[in-house]
C-alpha cells in the first residue's frame, strides 16, 4: 500500500499577511511557496485570508494602504503557479494582524463574484484588561471594552447592519435613514435598534442587566416577551436605560454620558455610584474577580476618577475612603472561559 504523503502544516497567519502585503522576506516567500505547491486548497485559504476587512486596534486608526494592489499582487503569484486554478475577484480587500485582540475565524469572503458561498461570521475580541476598536463594513465604529466580543456576518448585509455584542461596545453607527443599525444583545433577549447615532451598550453575558446609555442621536430599545410581544422604548441623549432580564423591567434615568464612557479613553469616573458598580467595572477593566466578604460593603457609594493608574493603586485609594481591606487572595486561576484572572478579597475595615 502506498504510503499517505504527509502535508505541510499551514504557516502562521503573521507569515501569509507579510505575504499578501509583499513584505515577506526570500525564505518566508519560500516557506508559503511550499505550503502553495501542497495543496490546492491552499490557494483559496491564501486568497480568503486575504479578504479579512481591516481591523483597529484600541484607539489608534490604522489606515488601509493601497489594499486592491497588495491583493492583485497575490494574485499574480497564484496566476504563476505551475498547477494554477481559476480565482475569485475582488473589488476590495485588506488584511491586518493586530496585537490585543483577534479574529477567531480567518475564511471569510468580501464581494465575491460566487453566488454560492455563504456569509462567514467574523468575530472581533477585546483581550482582558484591554481595550480595542474596530471599523465595520458600513463605517460604523465600534469600541470594545475588556473581555468584549463582537461578532458580525462577512459578507456584511448594508440593508440589515445587524451584529451581536457580548461584553461592552461603544458605537458610533453611520447614519442612513433607511437602513438601521441593529445591535443583538443577551442571546437574542435584546435589540437596540439606532440610524445613525452614538451609545454605549453593556451587555456581558451572565450579568443580569443590560445598561443602554445614549451620547447623541436616538435609540430604540426592543425586548421580546414570553407571549411573543415585542415591548419598544426609545431614549433620548443623556438618558440610560437599565433592563433587567429576570423581570423584564426597564428603569430609566438621566446620567451625565461622560462616566459611562470614560473606559473608551482609559479612564474609569464613578460619581455616587454603588460599590457593586464600582467592583463590576473594575473587574471588567483590570481582568480580576472580586469576593466581598462583608455584604455591608455592597451598601457603600463612590465617587472618584481613575487616570492610567495601577490596580493596587485604586485598591489603595478605596482602602482609605471607604474602609474596606483587601488582599491578593490568589494570583490566578481559571474562569469558565479559560483565562487567567486576579482574585481580590474584600472585607470591612470599620468594624
Amino acid at each position: 500500500m502506498e504510503e499517505q504523503r504527509k502535508h505541510i502544516e499551514e504557516p502562521e497567519t503573521s507569515l501569509l499577511l507579510l505575504y499578501i502585503g509583499g513584505k515577506a522576506s526570500a525564505e518566508e516567500c519560500a516557506i508559503v511557496e511550499s505550503w502553495l505547491h501542497d495543496k490546492e486548497e491552499n490557494e483559496q485559504t491564501l486568497l480568503q485570508i486575504a479578504r479579512i476587512y481591516h481591523v483597529q486596534y484600541t484607539h489608534r486608526r490604522i489606515e488601509q494602504r493601497d489594499p486592491l494592489k497588495a491583493f492583485e499582487k497575490v494574485q499574480e503569484r497564484v496566476r504563476q503557479r505551475v498547477w494554477k486554478k481559476n480565482i475569485y475577484r475582488f473589488s476590495t480587500v485588506a488584511a491586518c494582524l493586530v496585537v490585543g485582540f483577534f479574529l477567531s475565524t480567518l475564511l471569510s469572503w468580501w464581494n465575491t463574484t460566487d453566488s454560492e458561498v455563504k456569509a462567514q461570521m467574523v468575530t472581533v475580541r477585546s483581550n482582558p484588561g484591554m481595550r480595542t476598536s474596530c471599523n465595520l463594513p458600513d463605517g460604523t465604529v465600534a469600541y470594545l471594552n475588556s473581555g468584549s466580543t463582537l461578532i458580525y456576518p462577512v459578507p456584511y448585509d448594508n440593508d440589515k447592519r445587524a451584529v451581536t455584542l457580548d461584553g461592552e461596545g461603544y458605537f458610533k453607527v453611520t447614519h442612513d435613514p433607511e437602513k438601521p443599525f441593529i445591535v443583538n444583545v443577551a442571546d437574542g433577549k435584546m435589540r437596540v435598534k439606532v440610524l445613525g447615532t452614538e451609545f454605549n451598550l453593556q451587555a456581558y453575558l451572565g450579568e443580569g442587566q443590560i445598561e443602554t446609555t445614549l451620547v447623541s442621536g436616538k435609540v430604540n430599545i426592543e425586548t421580546e416577551k414570553e407571549n411573543g410581544t415585542v415591548v419598544r422604548q426609545e431614549l433620548s441623549p443623556s438618558m440610560k436605560a437599565t433592563y433587567i432580564l429576570s423581570t423584564g423591567k426597564m428603569n430609566m434615568e438621566i446620567v451625565n454620558p461622560v462616566y459611562e464612557t470614560a473606559w473608551i479613553e482609559g479612564k474609569l469616573m464613578f460619581y455616587n455610584s454603588p460599590l457593586p458598580e464600582v467592583l463590576r467595572d473594575l473587574s471588567y477593566f483590570y481582568n480580576v474577580k472580586f469576593e466581598v466578604k462583608d455584604p455591608l460593603i455592597k451598601s457603600y457609594y463612590f465617587t472618584g476618577t481613575f487616570i492610567d493608574k495601577q490596580l493596587s493603586q485604586i485598591l489603595d485609594y478605596l482602602q482609605i475612603s471607604s474602609g474596606i481591606d483587601y488582599k491578593i487572595r490568589q494570583i490566578t486561576g481559571d474562569d469558565s472561559k479559560g483565562i487567567n484572572y486576579t482574585v481580590v478579597e474584600l472585607t470591612n475595615k470599620r468594624k
